[in-house]
Parts: C-alpha cells; sequence; structure tokens
C-alpha cells in the first residue's frame, strides 16, 4: 500500500494504492506504477477544483456567477456535476440546493468578492441547461461546495481503477471513498466527538455538520430554506450526520439532505435517493 497526501479543495487529499497479486503471488504494478497512478489522481482533483471552486475567482463556476441570463460553454466535468446538482434539487424537493451561495455570503460564510445578488438564493430551475452550456435564469450565486468535492473522489477513484490499482481509497477532508480489494476502519465524528468506528468497503461515506451558526473547526453553514415543502424539517439542533452510498458524489450531498430531516423521516428519504443513513448518536 502506498500513500499521499496534498492540501487541496480547501482540505487535505490523501490517496491510496496498492496492487491485486497474481496467482503466483506477484503484484500487478510495480510501486512505481502506482506513483504514477496517485499523481493522475491528484492531478484530476486538482483539475476538478480550478473548475468548480468558488474561491477559485476564474473558475468555471464562477463564469456562471457572474453571468446571469448568459450561456456559458463549460466542460464535460462542470456540466456533469451541474446535471447531477440540478436532478438531486428536484428528486429531494429543493433539500439539496446549490443556489444559496448569496445567503451563505451574506452570513460571511463565503467571499463577497462577486458582489451580492439580487437573490440570495434559488432553486434547481434557475439552473438551465442545453448541450455543453449553461445559464443562470436569475441573478444568484451557485455553490458547488456539497457535491464538488464528493465528484472530484469519484473521479480521482476512476484514474486509479484506469491505471490498474487494485484497491485503495480517496480521502478528502471526510469524502471518502473505498474500492476494489481496500477496506478502511475510520472514526466518524459524532455528538460526543471521535467516537464510532466503521469499517467501510467498497463504498463512500460523508459527514457534515448541521448548525446555523458558524464554527472555527466546521466552517460550513446547513442554511433553510424556504422552497422546501412537505417535509419534517429539523435545522435547529446542532448534530453531525454521515451517509453511505455507492459515489462519493452521491454521500456528499445527501449529508446535506439529511440534514433537514428529523430523524424519524431521515432514513427512509435518503434510502429512496440511493443512500444509507448512519447512525452516530450512540457515544
Amino acid at each position: 500500500m502506498i500513500r499521499h497526501a496534498k492540501p487541496l479543495l480547501g482540505t487535505l487529499v490523501e490517496i491510496a494504492a496498492e496492487s491485486l497479486p497474481h496467482q503466483g503471488g506477484e503484484a500487478q504494478l510495480k510501486d512505481k506504477a502506482l506513483e504514477t497512478a496517485i499523481s493522475a489522481a491528484f492531478s484530476r482533483v486538482t483539475h476538478i477544483g480550478r473548475l468548480l471552486s468558488f474561491h477559485q475567482q476564474d473558475s468555471e463556476l464562477n463564469q456562471l456567477n457572474r453571468q446571469p441570463g448568459i450561456w456559458i460553454r463549460v466542460s464535460q466535468d462542470s456540466l456533469r456535476v451541474l446535471k447531477l446538482a440540478k436532478w438531486l434539487g428536484k428528486a429531494s424537493n429543493n433539500l439539496f440546493n446549490c443556489t444559496v451561495g448569496g445567503e451563505m455570503m451574506s452570513r460571511g460564510a463565503l467571499p463577497a468578492y462577486l458582489g451580492m445578488p439580487l437573490l440570495l438564493q434559488g432553486e434547481w430551475q434557475d439552473i438551465e441547461i442545453k448541450d455543453n452550456q449553461v445559464r443562470l435564469a436569475r441573478p444568484l450565486i451557485l455553490t458547488l461546495d456539497g457535491i464538488a468535492k464528493g465528484y472530484a473522489v469519484d473521479m480521482a477513484v476512476s484514474e486509479l481503477r484506469r491505471a490498474g490499482v487494485g484497491g485503495g481509497w480517496v480521502n478528502a477532508g471526510g469524502d471518502l471513498k473505498v474500492f476494489g480489494s481496500a477496506s478502511l476502519n475510520v472514526l466518524c465524528r459524532g455528538p460526543l466527538g471521535l467516537s464510532q468506528k466503521i469499517c467501510v468497503s467498497n463504498m463512500a461515506l460523508a459527514s457534515s455538520r448541521v448548525s446555523q451558526t458558524l464554527s472555527h473547526d466546521y466552517p460550513a453553514l446547513l442554511l433553510p430554506t424556504g422552497n422546501v415543502t412537505d417535509v419534517n424539517v429539523d435545522t435547529e439542533s446542532e448534530r453531525i450526520v454521515s451517509v453511505s452510498a455507492p459515489f462519493a458524489w452521491r454521500a456528499d450531498a445527501l449529508t446535506k439532505v439529511a440534514g433537514y430531516l428529523s430523524s424519524d423521516s431521515a432514513a427512509d428519504k435518503i434510502a429512496h435517493l440511493g443512500g444509507r443513513l448512519v447512525n452516530l448518536n450512540s457515544g
């Protein structure tokens, strides 16, 4: 097993890779090949970060944010993430909402270097897609923090698999995907701190903090939205929600959905959307 870590995506990204043995016992990939595969995976993560980061002022995401109403030609990675975000916004009845950048800027959770938009938040219909072009129907701000990091993890795993890596994982600040022959015991942060051990194997796992206040340890907010109806919403209690799913983008995004729901309704809703709620309520 070879493991490397780099500061990327506003966090620390760790990539681990190991070879599958031949029947005779020799590894399929030598150390040099594993290093090359890991380097390619880091490059993919870096590229996606440049495209989709709110903090990268010339990113494709911010080209959209600066020009509402204008069709912008975007790369395949940006297009895929925006399609996934739009789909999940619709499927979750706007519980997943990436159009809340203006609200986050107004609360100090994001820098306001783009200028304040006319609308603090919108809904999934505000993202319009035509072929490989995207536009915002109204003057608002997209932030893809809730899905892009997970997508980058998935694409890094794809690079490793393409290179013939037998197993390993990619961990981007808690957005984790383990694949192939590897398994990993992780400690999940629950109400009482790092308490619950979970064995992760051939799945993705992500966690998010639910709170209405900023914290030095958790520089993020789950914001109330006026477009949510017909669900049992719970945004008052501070807690950690964790979700497992086949893909990291889905696990990452579904933690935001779960954060709006009471424990009674979250499990069924997350299962309906292709994930599984991980119970961290026990100490």
